[in-house]
């Protein structure tokens, strides 16, 4: 039986505007996930016990803002996180949470330096602190692809390298590639799936799709629409997306105007790569397909 409510239904017409959100602009996602308002930090307990439930022992029970003042490395850079979280599971565990929206150079490092940050920003001045260090995670929700493969979800953590199971608990990794997700989801899909189609292609639909009908996406629906926006707070999201547009449209002039330019940079890339696979003495026939080099190409290198 077909569904009463088709999915391509649900998306505004053209010359229409969505009346939520984009979630990915940091002041939309701050406003819809804030851990310091009641409705907002259930969205939030919600969007991280589902995104990370392959990851956790136990479900987070609350959240609360870290003092970022207290950056130990004083780096600019960590204080760009959306949120940087004190979060609480549900045997009392504690575990620490930062949130990244922007995609930046080095993005995998970067990834890596939040980590190892919230780690040393657990330790306590004296002699008597046991390195008693818990758990991080790093959520990365991003526009644009991160890894050369079609998985829209990336999870990561420190590995025993000869029987793969967790070495450590402390560093953690999730990246969501939002480019990847198609316009598609069903009723019995899980709930990662549905998160990634919500931040995807919220603020392109007129109404919620019955197949997003579950109580947690209703609340956070009505959390995310821009009329909930107080006028300098919509005056501010409005200068974000239009930096947004700028950024892309002048990316895309660039690449359409210097191709060649474009064109060294992306073999310039390849060759870094290539050359860095030799040198671990990674087999040729891998490097060629990492590279998009010739093996003639790679063994001039």
């Amino acid at each position: 039986m077909p569904s009463q409510n088709p999915l391509e239904s649900c998306l505004v017409e053209p010359g229409e505007q969505s009346p939520y959100a984009d979630l990915t602009i940091d002041l939309a996602f701050k406003k819809a996930f804030d851990p310091d308002k009641e409705i907002s930090r259930e969205n939030l307990v919600n969007l991280l016990n589902d995104i990370l439930g392959p990851q956790l022992k136990h479900p987070v029970r609350t959240v609360r803002t870290r003092n970022v003042a207290q950056n130990l490395s004083g780096s600019a850079e960590s204080r760009t996180a959306i949120f940087d979280l004190h979060c609480e599971d549900d045997r009392g565990n504690l575990i620490e949470i930062e949130v990244q929206i922007k995609r930046a150079t080095r993005f995998l490092q970067r990834l890596a330096f939040y980590a190892a940050e919230m780690v040393a920003n657990q330790s306590e001045t004296g002699l008597q602190w046991k390195y008693n260090v818990k758990p991080t995670y790093v959520i990365a929700i991003m526009r644009e692809n991160v890894f050369d493969d079609d998985r829209a979800v990336h999870r990561a953590t420190t590995l025993d390298l000869e029987t793969g199971k967790q070495f450590l608990e402390t560093f953690n990794f999730t990246v969501l590639e939002l480019k990847k997700v198609p316009f598609f989801i069903e009723k019995t899909s899980d709930s990662v799936a549905k998160w990634l189609f919500f931040f995807r292609y919220l603020n392109s639909l007129k109404r919620l799709p019955e197949e997003l009908g579950e109580g947690k996406f209703v609340k956070l629906t009505e959390s995310s629409k821009v009329s909930n926006f107080t006028k300098k707070e919509f005056e501010a999201y409005q200068t974000m997306r239009h930096e947004d547009w700028d950024r892309g449209v002048i990316a895309e002039a660039f690449i359409e105007d210097n191709p060649d330019v474009v064109e060294e940079i992306r073999n310039a890339k390849a060759r870094e790569i290539a050359k860095g696979l030799r040198e671990d003495g990674v087999p040729m026939d891998i490097i060629v397909r990492r590279s998009g080099l010739s093996e003639d190409d790679i063994r001039a290198l």
